[in-house]
């Protein structure tokens, strides 16, 4: 869909197809451009105005960027991504309710768009919004040409407008298909750490739509909205009923740390309790019991036992300088130990996710409050490194958080915020 020469910025222009508010629209009023957007869209994204919103368009939309807009630079535009290999876009254009383009500027764009190999329509009558569709497909504008004729568009795609409805941005809106988002994800996103499968695996349960709010066309205090599953699958459900916790990793934070993944919990038996549901409404909860049992028949106690003899109140996965160890923090702060062999290898991951599963777990270590797991190497490691142990970079108090070296996740009891970082 859009290339990963910078990451940040391609997961800014997937994850960030924004739509402002609607002035001149009742609250709640789609704009008239949605009926461009075919029902089998997976992106869209909606701008009042065009000329900030190219700044955001890379690679396969980059095309657009070339075009001279004239007065419609400052037009209300929306750009969508059809669901096909090629995930080819649409950018549809407000070019106002004139029967006519006296300024000629709509005939100046089909000649330049023309000249790019642009396929274009435009549309309307003089009772009506008149809109101007470009796109690199011939078959994308076809398709579009027959949903306006038919009266069919992405607000027919299911639960659409109720996830419309959740946006409050000032400044723009982005609407992500969870379903497609093996689609949409860049190529590259934490490849190093996750295989894509995964990625797009846990970001599609996330939520049926994920809605991103823009108080202004910028890369960061991006606010996340979303629509969870009617079934209770979503993680946006299963976290929307928990309550944040604090977050004190940064006295455990190696200095040099380039991930970090991180859940907090009042009451790690809620938290339990809320992961089996959803588990259970995947049809995945056998599969985990079974895992369960048989670690207990392995090492002789049952993880669940396990965990609540440590009553953990933080868990995290960190990365730095080619270590990744996994850090737990009891309820009750532990007295520090050296390093000593992990007498239960596995159970983190199998009581909380993949996320938090390394490749050795060997190991564990505690100091400071905190219980470190890895290989021996990498436990060591972490309790020789320098650490950050101001809490600058993160929040007080959290129910989850993701910081790369690209961007920083979070989110606690009133929102969730999104930061993309980097050069």
């Amino acid at each position: 869909m859009i290339g990963v020469r910078h990451c940040h910025r391609a997961f800014l222009a997937l994850v960030v197809l924004a739509a402002v508010s609607c002035g001149g629209r009742s609250p709640g009023e789609p704009s008239p451009l949605y009926s461009t957007v075919p029902s089998r869209s997976l992106a869209v994204m909606h701008f009042e105005h065009l000329k900030p919103a190219l700044k955001l368009l890379l690679d396969s939309s980059s095309v657009f960027r070339s075009l001279d807009y004239g007065r419609l630079s400052n037009s209300e535009m929306i750009l969508s991504y059809d669901y096909s290999a090629a995930l080819v876009p649409i950018l549809a254009i407000d070019a106002g309710r004139a029967a006519d383009d006296t300024s000629g500027v709509v005939a100046s764009l089909l000649g330049q768009a023309s000249a790019k190999n642009l396929h274009c329509l435009y549309t309307g009558s003089a009772l009506e919004r008149k809109m101007l569709l470009l796109s690199p497909s011939r078959a994308a504008i076809d398709e579009a040409a027959v949903h306006i004729a038919e009266g069919v568009s992405i607000l027919d795609a299911q639960d659409f407008k109720r996830a419309l409805e959740l946006s409050e941005g000032a400044d723009g809106r982005v609407l992500l298909r969870g379903d497609f988002a093996h689609r949409w994800l860049p190529k590259g996103l934490m490849e190093d750490i996750y295989p894509r499968k995964a990625v797009s695996s846990f970001v599609s349960q996330a939520a049926q739509w994920t809605v991103m709010d823009f108080n202004s066309v910028s890369a960061e205090g991006i606010r996340l909205r979303f629509l969870p599953d009617a079934l209770g699958k979503s993680l946006s459900a299963m976290f929307g009923d928990l309550p944040a916790a604090s977050c004190k990793l940064a006295a455990a934070l190696p200095d040099s740390a380039s991930f970090v993944l991180d859940i907090a919990f009042k009451d790690c038996r809620q938290y339990s309790a809320a992961w089996e549901k959803c588990l259970d409404a995947r049809a995945a909860l056998s599969k985990y019991n079974g895992r369960a049992a048989s670690l207990r028949r392995q090492f002789g106690k049952k993880p669940a036992d396990w965990l609540a003899g440590l009553d953990p109140v933080e868990l995290a996965r960190v990365r730095w300088d080619g270590h990744d160890v996994l850090l737990l923090r009891p309820s009750r702060k532990p007295k520090n130990e050296g390093l000593s062999d992990n007498a239960y290898p596995g159970y983190v991951p199998a009581l909380f996710g993949e996320a938090f599963r390394l490749e050795c777990d060997s190991a564990t270590l505690r100091s400071g409050g905190w219980i470190a797991f890895g290989s021996a190497d990498d436990v060591q490691a972490w309790a020789d490194a320098p650490k950050v142990r101001s809490s600058r970079d993160l929040p007080g108090k959290i129910k989850y958080l993701l910081k790369t070296e690209d961007l920083y996740l979070f989110g606690d009891d009133k929102t969730t915020i999104l930061n993309v970082t980097g050069d």
